[in-house]
């Protein structure tokens, strides 16, 4: 037997890359705006198991405690919650509408793994994103001096929740869609 060399030529569409940049740059996003903190990888983890962490340290890497949701001005701290609830739902309808686009290709090269891999990381951080919107409301809403409705920090939240929702949806579809390409395939 004589040993032969084998050529493997990939090719990535188009939308495979828009969608794993656009979901890339939305979780860069989600952490350098403070919405989310950054994993720390497993050497963070490792650090916080063996260590821990005091109530104050923990508290000092929320979201909460970076936008000053316990002593800024109430009417600025729901300012800043708006403007990030709006530019991470915004975001978020940017990495779906990429996922959209994907699904709408037809082909064996329509849906990958890593596809569906980063769709799922850019809607976790919007999740975590939610939950620290939520947080920081309900921390600058307790405050003995709050005296602002919020009822505009709930509606831009509702919407928030409802882009994730559907973000949801279109990363089961994509899920989907990925799986029947690999049935297809064997």
């Amino acid at each position: 037997m004589v040993p032969g060399e084998t050529i493997v030529q990939t090719g990535i569409s188009q939308t495979q890359t828009a969608l794993r940049t656009a979901s890339s740059d939305y979780c860069d996003q989600a952490v350098e705006a403070g919405w989310v903190k950054s994993g720390g990888g497993l050497a963070g983890l490792a650090d916080t198991l063996i260590n821990g962490l005091t109530r104050e340290q923990e508290r000092a890497d929320t979201y909460a405690a970076r936008i000053g949701a316990d002593r800024s001005a109430p009417v600025l701290v729901l300012t800043r919650i708006v403007k990030d609830t709006q530019d991470a739902r915004t975001g978020l309808t940017n990495v779906s509408r990429e996922a959209e686009s994907l699904l709408n290709t037809s082909g064996r090269k329509a849906a990958s793994r890593a596809d569906v891999m980063s769709y799922e990381r850019a809607l976790v951080r919007a999740q975590m994103a939610y939950r620290s919107f939520q947080s920081a409301l309900g921390e600058v809403s307790a405050r003995p001096e709050m005296d602002v409705d919020t009822a505009p920090v709930d509606k831009e939240l509702d919407a928030f929740a409802s882009a994730i929702d559907n973000a949801r949806e279109t990363a089961d579809r994509l899920a989907d869609k990925y799986a029947s390409v690999g049935s297809a395939t064997s």
